[in-house]
């Protein structure tokens, strides 16, 4: 009877402090319920906290911080480019499907003989979504601005000092961005057309702070509307000491809802502590006590996919 009436006044607070959130309906709420309902006061507290913070990106917001971010391209950088290639943020090869994997193995495929091309990625409909707006947000560099949808196009129309400017919606970690724009270079290489680092741009609608900086070492620009830092560890309303509590907080809320979770995805892939959510795809950075399927067989607060 007392967990019941704990539970209630629970979810009273909940749909006073979340019910103006763009993220707020009833099963986010519940499946939210759910989850704290097997957590102590101070980690309830803790994730109450978090989800106050939490960014949710709905569709109708995906233009304008697609904009706001390619905006933040130094003009003299878009002026001096002879030519501007736009592309989807990915390898120009598919190393997704396990099945390729294996094939490559069993027949000894060198890398020099990837697969072109992969299956449908985010920065695929991210792209798609910015051709929708195009060209009228982009003046005044139309003239010269070149749609690329397939990798080949890049190397059709890339000519010295071209900036080919790669969109995807976030960019987390990092690794993936570099990954990509790597793979980019080897396939331009390959064709006979050498590119350097200032050849390239990613832009996108959010990304950490981690992100941004790893390509800032290999001197790589990514441009961002939005940036986070890392949930608790960079939040400078707490002491070094009472961040750490919080920390371990987190790690406990993980291993009673989400042990699983625990070895690859504790805080969050490449513990990013983020707190995203784009539309119904949650991306891994985020803790997992949001997405990760729980050992109770529980809804997710966010989906990870849906």
């Amino acid at each position: 009877m007392v967990r019941l009436r704990q539970n209630i006044n629970l979810l009273m607070e909940c749909q006073k402090r979340f019910g103006t959130k763009p993220w707020f309906d009833a099963d986010r709420l519940n499946a939210l319920i759910t989850r704290l309902a097997y957590l102590d006061k101070d980690e309830i507290d803790l994730i109450l906290d978090l989800t106050d913070r939490f960014h949710f990106l709905r569709l109708t917001d995906f233009n304008s911080k697609l904009i706001s971010a390619f905006r933040k391209i130094p003009n003299n950088v878009l002026q001096t480019a002879p030519r501007i290639l736009f592309a989807p943020l990915k390898s120009p090869y598919h190393r997704e499907a396990k099945k390729v994997e294996k094939r490559r193995k069993r027949e000894r495929i060198t890398s020099d003989n990837l697969i072109l091309t992969g299956p449908g990625k985010s920065s695929d409909f991210i792209f798609r979504l910015m051709q929708y707006d195009y060209p009228a947000k982009y003046t005044p560099y139309n003239q010269k601005t070149i749609i690329c949808h397939e990798p080949q196009d890049i190397i059709t129309n890339f000519v010295k000092n071209t900036l080919i400017v790669l969109w995807d919606d976030f960019v987390g970690s990092g690794d993936t961005a570099f990954t990509a724009i790597a793979d980019m270079q080897k396939f331009l290489s390959d064709a006979g057309e050498e590119t350097a680092e200032h050849n390239y741009a990613v832009v996108c609608m959010c990304a950490m702070q981690e992100g941004i900086d790893l390509l800032d070492f290999f001197q790589l620009k990514c441009y961002a509307c939005d940036i986070y830092g890392r949930a608790i560890s960079d939040d400078i309303r707490f002491t070094q000491e009472q961040r750490n509590i919080r920390i371990a907080y987190m790690k406990s809320a993980e291993r009673k809802v989400v042990k699983k979770a625990v070895k690859n995805y504790s805080l969050g892939y490449h513990q990013s502590e983020a707190l995203l959510s784009i539309m119904d795809k949650c991306p891994n950075n985020t803790f997992p006590f949001y997405w990760f399927p729980s050992q109770y067989n529980l809804d997710p607060v966010f989906y990870r996919w849906k």
